[in-house]
């Protein structure tokens, strides 16, 4: 955005150079590109200041914008310039409507105008600084205040409106020509100004030709308008171009603006084109506008933060005249954004409007101390950090799935269908993350990538009650290959099942409350190979070794073992409290029982530990065979029991009498016998 630095004094008095306003507009975090030192007829001796405005400053695409920010680093007042207020001597007829997506609207109509009128030499001058090519009188000005207040406006040949005013969401497939000549096909995601017959301008972007001011105009129709940001953003680039108007739009004008800037442009066009004004119409939704965001500040943490010793006094004057209306409660400083600012959410963006108006310069050159603030991380971060760790690498997949993988892993669950997919293998929304990580590893391994480590976290789509899209957080990984490295001491095994199951529960051990694995019957697991995982007494999700047959069919020539698990079940665990270690040595005992062969794992696991007495300190199931030797319908479980006390060494005579309790409760409660 170009300039005329003496278009300033229309905001304030500043008694600086144009060197010294550059310095301090980038101190303030405003991109100067440069300046240009000038003579102008009109202006005087001037400069043309050149910003390049980042996208969340939408506020400063004006010279308002930029003129507040100057008053707020030197303590300047800030006036608005002395706008004649005219009144409307008749009702025009035209009726406005409005739609959620542009809840504000301003019009009035201005006949027995004069296009042949020059604009007026000033205004004329300043949008020939700004690189603003001169078109006619009416152009000339809402372009003036375009760049004047940051506020578009349009003008229609008010003869060429048919019935009422609408604000609306274009039809299907609906045309518009636009003032360059350009023809487009809008669908229903663009917003358009229509009468009554058709659309006449292309909201927030461009007007319409049919509806344009010529030089056989003596009538016009002049629009203030505010439109959601959103529903302009990206419109204009989508078709290959962008406007003055969209670039402001998109980035969020000031909603209470509008009726400023109808007042400032009825009163220069009196001046130059003369004319007979109608009285302002109006409509707002108001629900439909921005959230003024209260938020709150830490003066001390700030300051801790920053390295700096900002008084209350100084960040209360920043505040107040960035328009924050600071209050002072409790040793913290209360703001309400202002209608201008959409770029202020949270305390950081606080603390970092007190550093830019204190001036990225004059923060100290010095180490800064550490602020600590106690915080849970989310349960996704400590997942993923704990993924990391174990070497595992992240990747983000399409939320879009083939029919066939949504066949095979969608759970027996209401699949999303996309009406319009972009491609026979993205026709469904996924009901879980394993179809994405098995198509990486099928790519990977045929560009010789045989150990792989895998994770997501992404959303699922389920449909509920026949209507409702349920949304739910996952967590899905992915081992094949060998577990280790190969090195000179040892040669690496391939990944099991049992190297799964740890991972698998290191993860949800990060959590309060203990998980319990069961029998799973899902049918792209191997079942002897699977089991369900279950928290808090509800089923979250699954881990175990891919059925062949899928494996086969997806050309993955080596074993694939897969989890998955819902996140949002898991609960943070209690703050931690130190156990002191023991500096007695722990004792253990390898045992290996005859049990039923559908004998769960854990079953036998939860028992061993609980007959085991008060010092057990460990129980892990290392080995389970059903091979030669075994009876049928058998199968041999081995366990290593460990026993550790904090206040003596045990002896042979304690474990051995636990040992003797082991076995006879196995025996008794499951019908197993000691392997000897």
């Amino acid at each position: 955005m170009k300039f005329s630095k003496n278009w300033l004094n229309e905001f304030i008095t500043i008694d600086l150079s144009t060197e010294e306003i550059c310095h301090q507009l980038t101190m303030a975090g405003l991109e100067v590109d440069g300046y240009e030192d000038i003579k102008s007829k009109i202006t005087g001796n001037d400069s043309i200041i050149n910003l390049d405005i980042t996208p969340n400053r939408g506020d400063c695409f004006s010279v308002l914008g930029v003129a507040r920010e100057l008053a707020v680093i030197n303590n300047l007042k800030l006036s608005l310039p002395k706008i004649k207020k005219i009144q409307g001597s008749y009702k025009d007829d035209i009726g406005l409507n409005v739609c959620p997506e542009g809840p504000i609207y301003f019009g009035r109509t201005i006949r027995q105008i004069s296009l042949k009128s020059e604009t007026l030499p000033l205004i004329a001058e300043r949008l020939r600084l700004s690189d603003q090519k001169l078109i006619d009188p009416v152009v000339d000005i809402t372009n003036y205040i375009l760049l004047e207040l940051g506020q578009p406006l349009h003008a229609f040949d008010r003869k060429k409106i048919e019935g009422d005013i609408s604000v609306r969401l274009a039809k299907k497939n609906e045309n518009i020509i636009l003032l360059d000549d350009q023809e487009l096909e809008l669908d229903t995601s663009c917003l358009v100004i229509s009468d009554q017959n058709e659309a006449v301008a292309f909201a927030g972007v461009m007007g319409g030709k049919a509806s344009s001011v010529t030089t056989k105009t003596d009538s016009i129709f002049l629009e203030s308008a505010f439109f959601k940001p959103s529903v302009i953003r990206g419109k204009a680039r989508r078709f290959g171009f962008q406007t003055d108007a969209s670039l402001r739009f998109e980035r969020g004008v000031d909603y209470e603006i509008q009726e400023l800037a109808m007042n400032r442009a009825s009163s220069l066009l009196s001046e130059t084109v003369g004319g007979d004004f109608s009285e302002t119409v109006s409509r707002t939704i108001k629900n439909q506008l921005p959230k003024q965001k209260n938020i709150k500040v830490s003066l001390n943490r700030a300051n801790q933060i920053l390295g700096t010793s900002i008084s209350i006094k100084e960040a209360l004057r920043y505040f107040k005249g960035l328009g924050l209306s600071p209050v002072l409660k409790n040793e913290e400083i209360l703001v309400t954004s202002p209608s201008w600012r959409h770029d202020i959410h949270i305390e950081a963006d606080l603390i970092e409007e007190l550093a830019r108006l204190k001036g990225y310069d004059s923060l100290p050159q010095v180490s800064l101390e550490p602020v600590y603030k106690k915080a849970k991380l989310k349960p996704e971060s400590l997942i993923g950090e704990n993924l990391v760790s174990k070497g595992f690498n992240e990747v983000i997949t399409y939320s879009f799935i083939s029919e066939q993988d949504n066949e095979i892993f969608g759970q027996a669950l209401k699949s999303l269908k996309v009406e319009n997919p972009i491609s026979q293998n993205m026709s469904f929304m996924r009901t879980s993350l394993i179809s994405g990580l098995l198509n990486t590893c099928s790519y990977n391994l045929n560009h010789g990538q045989e150990n792989q480590r895998l994770f997501e976290i992404g959303n699922t789509f389920q449909v509920q009650n026949n209507k409702e899209v349920l949304e739910t957080k996952v967590v899905a990984g992915l081992m094949t290959g060998n577990f280790s490295l190969d090195n000179w001491s040892k040669k690496s095994e391939e990944t099991s099942f049992y190297d799964l199951k740890g991972i698998v529960n290191d993860l949800i051990s990060l959590f309060d409350n203990p998980y319990t694995l069961k029998d799973c019957k899902k049918e792209f697991l191997h079942p002897g190979v699977s089991a369900s995982i279950n928290y808090r007494n509800k089923e979250i999700g699954f881990l175990g070794s891919l059925q062949p047959k899928y494996q086969e069919s997806m050309s993955l020539k080596q074993n694939i073992l897969i989890f998955s698990f819902e996140i949002d079940p898991l609960k943070h665990k209690p703050d931690s409290k130190f156990k002191a270690f023991s500096k007695y040595p722990t004792t253990s005992r390898d045992l290996a029982f005859l049990v039923d062969r559908n004998l769960n794992a854990e079953t036998i696991q939860n028992l061993v530990a609980k007959s085991a007495g008060k010092f057990v300190n460990d129980v892990n199931i290392f080995d389970i065979y059903d091979g030669k030797g075994i009876e049928p319908n058998k199968k041999s479980m081995a366990l290593s029991v460990s026993w550790q006390s904090m206040k003596q060494t045990l002896l042979d005579s304690d474990i051995d009498a636990a040992v003797e309790e082991i076995i006879n409760s196995v025996k008794k409660e499951l019908g197993g016998e000691l392997r000897i």
